[in-house]
């Protein structure tokens, strides 16, 4: 089940740079829209497991869960949302790219170790493969705003990593806990904490609600996008490591290019396809032992327990 639910994510996060960018384009204000997303996602998670009567209020109290929301859900989307307004959903998703070298970096400097020569050398080649794939979409001038808003993305990547490994952490501790249960706490928090800050910065009109254009990818973002893909990533921390999961980021554009090109018609470069090389050899060498062990361990493809 390993590599059959990181495809899901990596299928599912394919498309959501570009549904966030179709709700914004659309009239919804970025952190409102990000809000009702994680805090429904959230809230219809948690309802869920009320209803199983599994214990939720321990988790609704934990400040380690709710710190996990503050970084993984609100600095992460806060800032992709804002800065999706400046930049192009391509050029969003090759700098949101930089996650699992973030982590890596973030890791390392909690643990006081040196990172592996060979998997930062190779997520450096995937991230070249991702750079590859959207260089065609990258026809954008250069203004103070494209410059701050590249810089806002990467800052949000830092929280990224400090979010994932601090549900790592929680997890390791709460190993009889449902990973989709966190997910949902954690959610709840960061789209609380969004809807918040929207209503300052923001003053949001909930009138621009009523259109379809803005409903239609606040609720594929809820129940694809958070329910479903923040959910299978949440699991997949549970199972293997930091890094593994977060290498979604390298993938999913490269579905996105396929997916345009099968549903849309869009054009296919060839620079395009040594990007995609880049990306699998990377992602492959990145993760080679973590594969390695979990094929051994005949876990790949049966469902771990």
């Amino acid at each position: 089940m390993v590599i059959i639910n990181y495809l899901f994510i990596c299928l599912i996060f394919g498309t959501t740079f570009l549904t966030i960018k179709m709700g914004i384009e659309a009239g919804a204000p970025p952190l409102f829209s990000a809000g009702i997303r994680f805090f429904a996602a959230g809230l219809l998670v948690v309802l869920y497991f009320v209803v199983k009567r599994h214990p939720v209020t321990l988790f609704l109290l934990s400040k380690k869960v709710a710190f996990a929301g503050f970084c993984l859900t609100f600095m992460t989307f806060a800032t992709l949302y804002w800065a999706e307004q400046y930049i192009t959903s391509g050029l969003a998703a090759v700098l949101s790219a930089t996650g699992p070298m973030m982590i890596l970096f973030v890791q390392a400097k909690r643990n006081k170790t040196i990172i592996k020569r060979e998997q930062f050398i190779a997520l450096i080649v995937a991230l070249a493969g991702v750079i590859c794939i959207s260089l065609p979409g990258f026809h954008q001038e250069l203004s103070y705003m494209w410059v701050i808003a590249c810089a806002v993305i990467l800052g949000g990547e830092v929280f990224y990593a400090i979010g994932t490994l601090n549900s790592k952490e929680i997890l390791t501790t709460e190993k009889d806990v449902s990973p989709f249960l966190i997910n949902g706490v954690q959610m709840l928090y960061g789209g609380s904490m969004l809807l918040m800050f929207s209503i300052v910065t923001e003053q949001p009109n909930p009138a621009v609600l009523t259109t379809w254009d803005v409903w239609g990818p606040i609720v594929y973002l809820i129940f694809i996008g958070s329910i479903g893909g923040h959910g299978l990533y949440y699991w997949l921390i549970s199972k293997t490591n930091p890094v593994f999961p977060s290498t979604w980021l390298y993938i999913s554009p490269l579905i996105a290019v396929a997916a345009g090109y099968v549903f849309l018609d869009e054009p296919v470069k060839p620079i395009m396809g040594l990007g995609a090389a880049f990306i699998l050899g990377g992602v492959f060498l990145a993760n080679r032992t973590t594969l390695q062990s979990y094929w051994k361990q005949g876990k790949l493809f049966k469902k771990a327990v």
